[in-house]
């Protein structure tokens, strides 16, 4: 079971055992180790350098913030024998800023004072031919990781204590390893004579039943598996005094990470030789035929990772480390794990997180241990394919996420339960996308989604590595073309090489000229996105300006002296302000060609009336007249007043809708009325309202000139599309709209979004239209354009 201590490490699997990954790929009985001795502390004695950076090593691999990959890159050019601390070197790297460092050493010494006590309690003294430099490793790095990162092997000779024989017929050579369940040695089977890898519990005299049963389970589990590719258990027994222990096949020290840590440091240094990937994927596929097997037998694994697989020195991939292993659906077994269950040796229980964090499926990681079946494994295989094909562990990036946020080991499996499946490609760009797709479906969060079958998997790297389509990825139809024609080389070659010229140089030209097509549209798709934005921006900008003016003529002295004179405020008359108005009005109107008229209208019991018009004639632009009193207009209902005196000082009302005057007029100019409300300076209340009429259609017109040449149909028109003001083409050019002209041809899509009121829409369909309507009014009839590419000849 993993205990989520904050600063445990997260790459050591819940159970370990170091039968073969940390056995010495050499001699048995070789003990020279080619390094000085480095001087043990006595009681009291200040602490070694030496002692300082193993401590430092293993207290860097264990915060997890760093990789042993890049540890182990850090460390190429340092030596422990030199006289540069490991801090300084790693600071000097830029591996770790300096205050972490700092955090890192205080808790050094406490690590080598535990060291040595536990070496004092265990009488664990080196013999006396025994390096003490590999024993101060030993005593301070159990898992062997910083021995491996440090390129030598630490194989403790056999002390006082543990000088024994096994049973009579085995004899104890030395400790390969040490894992939280067990201890293995190296020994030699005397009726044989032959070695082999004896496991036994670490500390028998404080076993519970709970452990012996578990490490029984564990030997049972791995006993019933003959395969080729997973490690074979020669005996399980008794030694003379009463400990249990199981002996298997001696395999020696390489695993599947230091291949493929050789695989990734070559690619880094530009050896990419596609046969190193294959022989690495040729093991994996060895290993997915192994579990395969051991899936028939009705037995998981539960801790997949690539330092779990041993590769012999035969070249032979071998499965190892089945103490989280499970019998599926085997009754006997499972009611051994319901007794273990208030144990220590705890395998299997509601809510426990089993397995390697790096490489641990979400399943697992949410402690739903009765969803953990053979597709919890397939996600075992996805990661190690993953660290094949990244050089990581899938979930490195978020450990160190965890690490450097502080929320630490609980963090980081409540990521993983509940996370995205980590690509591959955003760790290797150079991954191949079809492994990728591979590795993704062994890897999916769903357990459905996944491979059902280990063969399966293999099956699929086996159809990738000879060329062959796999399930896992949709391949284009230039990709299966391409796959058929390398699999018919042979067929009549001369035609074949004829016809394939004439193919390439068609297909060429077929792909320049629909490339060269689509490069077009899509320039003119872009040109015309650019041309809708602009017309927006114009006209936002006219409203703008309009709303400027309506304000200012709201403000002039004569408007304000109108209402003083009409409320008997001492001063000129009402005509001398109207005269004065007027005048302003006309300055105005012939300074704003695109205004059509000038108002100042009042309001009173009897409905409302214009005190001041001046307007230009629609036909003759250059003519303005102020319009005398007796045309000045008088009404008894006008909406538009109405919601203007509601308004507040300063706030404008634009509409299109027409004003009361035209009500049964011939004009057919459709104005753009901008409206601000009037209030009296004296009495404080609505007075009336300033008006500008502006031609809305001429206005458009001006800012389609300005874009100038256009290479698509350009349509403006208002916000229910009933009434088209202006269009462009590049053969019509710019052009108003006649009385009643409505857009033809709008796509169906648009017609139902324009019978929506009052909502604002953007519709698009690349290299063909867009659509866009928007309000400077919200309570308007708003603004429509429609742009679309012309027609394919």
């Amino acid at each position: 079971m993993l205990h989520l201590n904050e600063g445990a490490t997260a790459r050591n699997s819940c159970s370990y055992d170091l039968a073969m990954n940390d056995v010495a790929n050499q001699s048995p009985d070789n003990k020279d180790t080619g390094f000085a001795e480095t001087r043990l502390h006595d009681s009291g004695d200040a602490f070694s350098q030496q002692e300082y950076d193993i401590a430092l090593i293993a207290e860097i691999l264990e915060f997890g913030s760093v990789s042993e990959r890049q540890m182990a890159n850090a460390m190429s050019d340092w030596s422990i024998h030199g006289s540069i601390s490991l801090a300084k070197h790693i600071e000097s790297q830029g591996l770790l800023p300096p205050e972490q460092i700092a955090n890192l050493t205080q808790r050094v010494e406490g690590r080598i004072e535990r060291a040595r006590k536990s070496a004092a309690n265990d009488s664990l003294a080196p013999a006396a031919n025994e390096s003490l430099f590999l024993a101060t490793i030993e005593r301070l790095d159990r898992t062997g990781r910083v021995s491996k990162l440090l390129g030598i092997t630490v194989a403790a000779s056999v002390n006082a204590e543990d000088s024994r024989d096994s049973d009579v017929r085995y004899q104890i050579v030395r400790k390969l390893g040490q894992g939280g369940l067990g201890r293995v040695w190296l020994a030699r089977d005397l009726s044989l004579n032959r070695y082999v890898a004896l496991k036994e519990i670490s500390h028998p005299s404080k076993a519970t039943d709970a452990i012996v049963d578990r490490f029984k389970y564990e030997a049972e589990i791995t006993g019933r598996l003959e395969h080729p590719g997973i490690v074979p258990v020669y005996h399980l027994g008794k030694d003379e005094s009463g400990r249990d222990f199981y002996t298997m096949r001696f395999l020696g020290k390489k695993t599947l990470q230091d291949s493929i840590a050789e695989y990734h440091e070559r690619w880094d240094e530009g050896d990419h030789d596609p046969m190193l990937l294959r022989h690495l994927l040729n093991a994996f596929v060895n290993i997915c035929h192994a579990m395969g097997h051991a899936h028939s037998r009705k037995v998981i694994h539960r801790d997949l990772k690539p330092e779990n697989i041993v590769i012999d020195n035969f070249g032979q991939v071998i499965v190892i480390d089945w103490g989280l292993a499970k019998v599926l659906d085997d009754t006997a077994v499972e009611s051994l794990g319901d007794a273990m269950a208030s144990g220590d040796g705890n395998r299997t229980g509601e809510g426990q997180v089993l397995g390697t964090p790096l490489y641990m499926s979400p399943e697992q990681a949410a402690g739903r241990l009765d969803e953990v079946d053979s597709r919890t494994d397939i996600y075992g295989l996805g990661s190690i394919l993953f660290a094949i094909i990244t050089g990581y562990a899938p979930h490195e990036q978020t450990q160190k996420s965890a690490v450097d946020s502080g929320v630490g080991a609980r963090g980081m499996i409540s990521v993983i339960a509940g996370g995205n499946t980590p690509s591959a490609r955003d760790i290797h760009p150079a991954a191949d996308p079809i492994l990728e797709a591979i590795c993704a479906k062994a890897m999916a969060r769903r357990r459905y989604a996944r491979y059902q079958q280990a063969p399966e998997l293999a099956e699929e790297v086996q159809r990738w590595m000879a060329g062959e389509s796999v399930t896992a990825y949709q391949e284009t139809a230039f990709q299966r073309g391409r796959r058929w024609i390398s699999r018919h080389q042979g067929l009549t070659q001369a035609l074949v090489a004829m016809i394939m010229i004439v193919l390439v140089v068609l297909t060429l030209l077929g792909m320049s000229a629909r490339q060269n097509y689509l490069d077009v549209q899509e320039s003119q798709f872009t040109q015309m996105e650019g041309d809708v934005r602009e017309i927006e921006i114009q006209l936002r900008g006219l409203a703008g300006e309009l709303a400027k003016d309506a304000r200012f003529i709201s403000a002039l002295p004569p408007v304000q002296g109108v209402i003083g004179a009409r409320g008997g405020v001492e001063g000129d008359d009402e005509e001398v302000w109207r005269a004065r108005l007027e005048s302003i009005y006309t300055s105005l109107l012939r300074s704003n060609p695109e205004y059509l008229a000038l108002s100042y209208i009042a309001k009173n019991q009897d409905g409302t009336e214009e005190i001041v018009r001046v307007e230009r004639n629609p036909a003759d632009p250059s003519f303005v007249t102020t319009l005398p009193t007796g045309r000045l207009h008088t009404s008894e209902t006008d909406p538009l007043m109405d919601e203007v005196a509601l308004r507040e000082p300063g706030d404008v009302k634009m509409t299109l809708d027409p004003r009361p005057r035209f009500a049964n007029s011939t004009d057919l100019v459709e104005r753009l009325v901008v409206a601000t409300p009037v209030y009296s300076d004296v009495a404080g209340d609505c007075f009336g309202m300033s008006l500008i009429e502006s031609d809305i259609a001429r206005q458009i017109e001006e800012i389609l000139l300005g874009l100038g040449g256009v290479e698509c149909e350009v349509y403006v028109a208002d916000g229910e599309g009933g009434r088209l003001w202006a269009s462009a083409s590049p053969t019509a050019g710019v052009q108003l709209a006649t009385s009643g002209q409505v857009i033809s041809g709008l796509p169906s899509e648009i017609v139902e979004q324009m019978s929506e009121q009052g909502k604002l829409f953007e519709t698009k369909k690349d290299n063909e239209y867009l659509c866009k309507r928007f309000y400077v009014d919200p309570a308007g009839r708003g603004v429509m354009i429609f742009a679309r590419l012309p027609a394919n000849e």
